[in-house]
């Protein structure tokens, strides 16, 4: 039977395993790279060998993100201070962890529009909305 201090030993030397740990830690500030909105729709499930699987609501909001795929590459790459360790993401419609799910709905506040039980269309159609508002039509 091996001791876990050898078998960690062993691990933490391997190269892809070092380079894993790093792109979890920058997965976690997963808003950060795509926004708010996005976020309460997305979740990075897991990670390997420069690609990153995220899990999403639904089939528009992985166009969305497929749509700026390049922006969130260079987005994890800045994040975690080394472009090379990110080199694709790939989204799939699956259901969000529970725990990824409790964590949104805590941030809501009382007041609140609930921003997950709105459509796309409903989401465009108020950005437009607040973008003619600002003068920018």
């Amino acid at each position: 039977m091996k001791k876990v201090k050898d078998v960690l030993h062993v691990a933490l030397g391997n190269d892809e395993v070092l380079r894993a740990a790093r792109a979890q830690a920058t997965m976690r500030r997963w808003a950060e790279v795509v926004g708010p909105m996005l976020a309460e729709r997305s979740h990075p499930d897991r990670y390997g060998r420069g690609t990153v699987w995220v899990a999403v609501q639904g089939s528009a909001w992985a166009q969305e993100l497929r749509m700026i795929k390049d922006k969130i590459l260079n987005r994890l790459g800045e994040l975690s201070g080394e472009p090379s360790l990110f080199k694709d993401v790939r989204f799939g419609v699956r259901p969000l962890p529970e725990r990824f799910v409790a964590e949104v709905e805590n941030t809501l506040r009382p007041g609140d529009v609930d921003v997950k039980e709105l459509s796309i269309r409903e989401i465009a159609e108020r950005r437009l909305a607040r973008w003619k508002d600002e003068g920018r039509s």
